[in-house]
């Protein structure tokens, strides 16, 4: 165990905070997209773990009641290394003066949502181990699906192998229906997506969260895309995806309009852009979880994995820290 009087942790601005971390590694532990969300929680901790005079670690967590949250309005974040070498016992030490550092900041409680392993396996594998072994409790483990773009970024015929006999079924169908796909460029295009997806989530019973102009604010910030899929020009598939660094894009909202689910545009728009990120050098497209507090839900999963995706653990931990 690495010797605990040699951290400490400094608490720098954003700015700092983007200077010291220059590989932030994904849009969520982005400074600039933690200001846009700051009124999310009561105070906002950019945090840099030092050994001696040496950065090993930065790290964004917001308090919100009594409880240190990393992220506090993402869908998941982690703490970064800023050096290449960060060895088990670097990564123990950080998070035991973590652990001080949120007791003195009254927190009686810390949380932690961290992407799918396939983000960063080498660092996050080295937090999940630390953090099991500090007596953190999985408060969720949920299935994630990603899209391998190496692997399924091949001719329609190939591509066609590789998926369950229903999505080959569906592709073929979607294919004959006559559907043109656009991606979105002007500020019409993109409130058409965002109403298509709205009707479909309603349709279903999830509404979606965000309302346009929140999702415009974040679409300033991150290198993104919106697509449609029409059917006699009438919007009835839409895609926002957001490109979360130089490797992985995801899909962070997609809906289906009721009335024309037996058109299976969603099959494919899910080609299509496997086509598109793959041929632009993007290694993985992340179509994120199907389920609810670690409760599977089975005909989504079942529709992802028809059309080649595999499953991932995406892992929710917190600790009670006068337990």
């Amino acid at each position: 165990m690495e010797d605990k009087s040699l951290w400490y942790i400094r608490r720098v601005s954003a700015d700092e905070y983007r200077e010291l971390v220059p590989d932030r590694r994904i849009f969520f532990n982005e400074p600039a997209f933690t200001e846009l969300n700051r009124d999310k929680a009561d105070e906002v901790h950019y945090l840099i773990f030092m050994r001696e005079n040496s950065a090993r670690f930065g790290l964004i967590a917001g308090k919100t009641g009594e409880e240190m949250r990393t992220p506090f309005s993402a869908p998941y974040s982690y703490p970064v290394a800023i050096i290449n070498e960060s060895k088990q016992e670097t990564i123990d030490a950080a998070l035991e003066i973590y652990e001080d550092y949120c007791r003195e900041q009254g927190a009686a409680s810390i949380r932690f949502i961290f992407p799918p392993l396939f983000y960063d396996e080498h660092q996050l594998s080295g937090w999940v181990s630390a953090l099991y072994r500090k007596q953190y409790r999985f408060e969720n483990i949920d299935l994630n699906f990603f899209l391998d773009l190496k692997k399924l970024n091949t001719d329609e015929e190939t591509y066609g192998q590789m998926i369950t006999q229903k999505g080959r079924k569906a592709l073929r169908k979607a294919e004959k229906s006559g559907l043109e796909i656009i991606r979105c460029e002007t500020e019409e295009d993109y409130r058409e997506a965002y109403r298509i997806i709205q009707i479909g989530h309603d349709a279903k019973g999830f509404p979606v969260h965000m309302s346009y102009e929140q999702l415009s604010d974040t679409l300033k910030l991150v290198a993104h895309d919106a697509f449609i899929v029409r059917k006699d020009g009438v919007g009835i598939v839409a895609e926002y995806l957001y490109r979360i660094n130089d490797r992985i894009v995801q899909g962070i909202y997609t809906g289906t309009h009721p009335d024309y689910m037996d058109c299976n545009g969603m099959n494919l728009l899910t080609y299509y852009t496997i086509r598109y990120y793959g041929d632009r050098g993007y290694e993985i497209l992340d179509k994120a979880t199907a389920g609810k507090d670690s409760i599977p839900n089975y005909g989504l999963g079942n529709f992802k994995e028809s059309v080649g995706c595999e499953r991932s653990l995406k892992f929710t931990f917190r600790k009670e820290l006068n337990a």
